[in-house]
């Protein structure tokens, strides 16, 4: 799904995680909600991006509730 994301400033980027419910929010608003039940366990937690582009992260954190 695409999301619009300008250049040149700070964004927030949320995913949270529940059993096999994986909901992605950009700057607030949510662009997936979905249940993937190709998820069997607990897993780890990376980040990627574009091999041309130009990014930086700020308190990156993860967690469980």
């Amino acid at each position: 799904m695409d999301a619009p994301v300008p250049g040149n400033v700070w964004h927030t980027l949320r995913v949270e995680v529940a059993g096999k419910r994986i909901k992605v929010a950009l700057d607030g608003k949510t662009y997936i909600d979905l249940e993937d039940t190709h998820i069997t366990g607990g897993g780890a937690v990376g980040l990627w991006t574009e091999a041309d582009s130009v990014t930086a992260f700020d308190d990156f954190s993860y967690g469980s509730e």
